[in-house]
Parts: structure tokens; sequence; C-alpha cells
């Protein structure tokens, strides 16, 4: 959303919170991320995918337990966990969040830690984090040769 056009610049806040300045002169080659131009409230977000025999409300309930910890989080907008998708090897879970940050840097070291705990918690609790897998079906026989040595 564009909130000011100025003489030399263009003042854009995104749906995460970030402003752009973009420079008017440049507009269409060069763009500015200001991550504290108005203030330091930035929306992140995890995304995290279990084995499909996991019990999503369990999941669901133990990611709010996470961020429930924590008090390095903005209370408003609530942080949310949404049951994203179905996917190829996994249950797709996201968390949702906003925090007050004065740097990209300080958002990744947040979400590391609110990952090595939601690992700690899952593990804790048999949830297993998903990874990637294949089931192979063989139509027809099967023969098994020897190799001969020489």
């Amino acid at each position: 959303m564009v909130e000011c056009i100025n003489t030399r610049s263009t003042l854009i806040r995104r749906n995460d919170g970030v402003h752009m300045l973009v420079p008017n002169s440049q507009l269409l080659e060069n763009t500015v991320t200001n991550w504290t131009l108005i203030d330091k409230n930035a929306r992140t977000f995890i995304r995290v995918g279990v084995a499909y025999v996991s019990d999503v409300i369990k999941v669901r309930d133990l990611i709010y337990q996470v961020i429930g910890e924590r008090d390095d989080f903005l209370q408003q907008p609530k942080p949310l966990v949404l049951f994203e998708d179905f996917g190829d090897n996994a249950l797709i879970f996201d968390l949702i969040f906003w925090v007050s940050a004065v740097s990209e840097t300080d958002i990744r070291r947040r979400r590391s830690e609110i990952r090595f705990r939601m690992y700690e918690l899952f593990n804790e609790h048999q949830v297993v984090i998903a990874y990637p897998q294949r089931d192979l079906h063989v139509d027809g026989n099967l023969t098994i040769t020897q190799s001969h040595k020489k």
C-alpha cells in the first residue's frame, strides 16, 4: 500500500508491516526496503511438516505452546497456527506471528530459536518431523541374479 508520495520518493508499506522507500527517479529499477522507517513491527512465519500419522490437534497445541513460552513477539495481531496443506510427504503447518525487530537478522534469530524449541517439544511428544519418502510398487516378477567373481 502506498502511504506517501513525496517529491523524491514513495513510501510503500507491505502487508507484512515492512515499509519500502522507493526513489521516484528509479522507481522501476531500484527499491529500498526500510525495516525501521515508521515502526519496527514485521510479520513472519515458520513452516513445519509433520508425518501423516501425527495427531494434528496435538501438533497445533505444541506450536501454540512454543509461542506461548515467549514474550518477544507482539500480542496483537495474535499468533496464528494454520494447518496449511496436505503435502506430498507431510502435513504442513504454518505459525504466523508479528515481532518488533530492528533487522532481518533479528527476525531470523527468533525463528531459529522457535524452531529449536519446536524440535525439542515434538521429540518429547513423539511428533515426527516429516522427510521426503516414496512408496515403490513393482508390477511383475522380480528376478535376482548373482554376480560372478573373477
